[in-house]
């Protein structure tokens, strides 16, 4: 693909791509991973968690548990952590938010749960592998692995699978 010169349209570019990727993500989550209460790691999988030990809805506390994420970001990382990922979880948690109001799920899709799987696992994949490849994340559990690599000797993807680790041996 030839390069946007332009400062602008660029910026037009890589916000329009986080979007569309966050809402491959979305689908995933939504329609695959939360009906079928999947929780292999990640906030969503956590949000699952919380969902079936409270019965808060699982977009709720995903946005809640974002926002709070991104406030310590801000406080451990410093503003200039990521404008990209700030907008990347406001936009996961309005849309988690409308889809859950607007279509409402009683159930899974389909009767096949590994085929559910594979969508819950393949769409935020590649929502997350096009996200990282434009330098910006998703939030949640990426903030706390941001923040782990900073103040330990972790690397940032030994402090993510540390993280999701948690989150699955929780669930």
């Amino acid at each position: 693909m030839k390069e946007i010169k332009s400062p602008f349209w660029r910026t037009i570019y890589e916000y329009g791509l986080i979007t569309v990727s966050i809402w491959i993500m979305v689908v995933g989550i939504y329609f695959f991973k939360f009906p079928n209460h999947f929780a292999f790691g990640g906030i969503t999988g956590f949000s699952t968690v919380v969902s079936q030990l409270t019965h808060w809805s699982a977009s709720d506390f995903t946005s809640v548990t974002n926002t709070a994420l991104l406030l310590l970001g801000f406080l451990f990382l410093g503003k200039g952590f990521g404008l990209k990922t700030v907008y990347a979880t406001m936009v996961m948690s309005v849309s988690l938010s409308l889809l859950e109001r607007f279509c409402p799920l009683s159930a899974p899709l389909t009767s096949q749960p590994l085929l559910e799987l594979m969508f819950a696992i393949f769409l935020p994949a590649v929502g997350t592998a096009i996200l990282f490849n434009i330098g910006a994340s998703s939030g949640g559990t990426d903030i706390i692995a941001m923040i782990l690599s900073k103040y330990t000797s972790l690397e940032i993807g030994k402090a993510l699978l540390v993280s999701d680790f948690c989150i699955a041996l929780f669930a």
